[in-house]
């Protein structure tokens, strides 16, 4: 993308048949978004002269934000002020969204800032059209939720009312995940009633963002409820719907429910979703039940589904945790014939295993492995090496891989520390 044009300022609009030729390619763009087809769209857009409206930058910009390329989001706006195209409040809302979806709130807040900076600005704003809508606060909300800085979002919202503007779902479900977020039940209970008092109607996010909050706090049979409350309302549950229920229902060791309400799916597509998959393989182990688990990878096999890294690594602590080290290296070979590379969690799964199970030897294969492959043992790991490292000979490989652990530098970067037991 040339980001060297000569910055121009454009206040002309771009004729109806090269509005409609653009119109047309954003809505393919939507039914098939790919990223780079969309940021050829914007590079076309940006050298017609004259340009697109902003309305037009904005529909293309939401899809790549939606796609949860912020950053990518955020140099493309970089280079329509640079190029002398005028934002609107809209433009401004999703900076906004994109600053607080990348944890800089401060970022977000200081746009705002500026909107309300001065008197004299306030009103060269007003004279362009532009005011902080119910879209530029909710990104706030949302952002500061994220961080988990709740009482900070709850003050946004405040100075949004004071402004006579009108809360909407998506600013309540920010709020209402991030109450669920610090475990604060009541409050999102209180805020789910207190929203529909005033006529606002729960949508799927509300509703999985309850569940979610429900199962953590302890409250099964309420999450349960409140689903099949969902479902008579007309809402359908979606792929996170059902992984929230799946994992929650496992967590609280009601399984066979799980594994009924997974059959109860049918013909439906998401039983051949393999992130469910994914969950109710690890539930089911976790609930003392591999055998489950391994049934559940066996019938994702014959449905010609295929396994990711996730899967693999599931099944790959059943048999650790199993004692099937056979199967275990002959589902890691199979990892790599499909295309599917071990990652870090992997190899700590069976080293962590191997060294519980007092297979010192074959834990040395694999640190080895999985060492020259630029991985490096988790905090966990490292507990279970160094409480066996007195116990092993002067001259053993095991304890000459913990050494020079010290020396060897992760992948991201980042050092291990080691302080010795002894």
């Amino acid at each position: 993308m040339n980001c060297t044009r000569i910055p121009l300022r454009y206040y002309s609009t771009a004729s109806p048949s090269s509005t409609t030729h653009f119109n047309q390619r954003i809505l393919h763009l939507k039914n098939a978004f790919k990223i780079d087809d969309a940021l050829q769209l914007f590079d076309e857009m940006l050298q017609r002269q004259p340009p697109p409206s902003i309305i037009q930058f904005n529909q293309l910009i939401t899809g790549i934000v939606k796609m949860k390329h912020y950053s990518t989001a955020l140099m493309l706006i970089k280079q329509m002020r640079f190029m002398g195209i005028p934002a609107n409040i809209y433009t401004i809302s999703i900076s906004i969204n994109c600053h607080c979806r990348l944890n800089q709130v401060a970022y977000g807040f200081a746009l705002l800032a500026t909107i309300f900076k001065q008197e004299l600005a306030v009103q060269a704003m007003v004279r362009r059209g532009l005011h902080p809508d119910v879209i530029t606060y909710s990104a706030l909300i949302d952002g500061y939720c994220l961080r988990g800085e709740i009482d900070d979002a709850e003050k946004v919202l405040d100075g949004m009312v004071e402004k006579e503007l009108v809360p909407n779902i998506i600013t309540y479900n920010s709020l209402i995940n991030g109450y669920c977020k610090k475990k604060r039940i009541g409050k999102a209970m209180r805020l789910f009633q207190e929203i529909q008092d005033k006529g606002l109607i729960p949508d799927v996010v509300t509703y999985n963002s309850m569940l979610q909050g429900l199962f953590e706090s302890g409250n099964p049979a309420a999450a349960r409820e409140l689903f099949n409350e969902m479902q008579a309302k007309g809402h359908t549950p979606t792929v996170l719907t059902y992984g929230i229920l799946f994992h929650g229902m496992c967590r609280n060791s009601q399984t066979t429910d799980a594994l009924a309400l997974f059959r109860s799916l049918g013909s439906n597509e998401l039983m051949k979703n393999i992130v469910l998959y994914n969950i109710l393989i690890d539930g089911c182990n976790k609930c003392g039940k591999p055998n489950l688990a391994l049934d559940l990878y066996d019938e994702l096999l014959l449905r010609g589904l295929k396994p990711n890294v996730r899967t693999y690594n599931a099944v790959i602590l059943v048999y650790c945790e199993e004692g099937l080290l056979v199967k275990v290296k002959e589902l890691l070979r199979k990892m790599e014939v499909n295309g599917c590379l071990p990652n870090s969690f992997t190899y700590n799964i069976i080293v962590r295993e191997l060294l519980k199970k007092n297979e010192c030897g074959e834990a040395e294969i694999f640190l080895e492995e999985m060492i020259n492959r630029g991985f490096m043992p988790d905090h966990a790991t490292f507990e279970n090496l160094l409480v066996r490292i007195p116990n092993v000979g002067k001259d053993s490989c095991l304890r000459t891989i913990v050494l020079k652990l010290t020396s060897v530098e992760r992948k991201d970067g980042g050092m291990p520390t080691i302080t010795s037991p002894c």
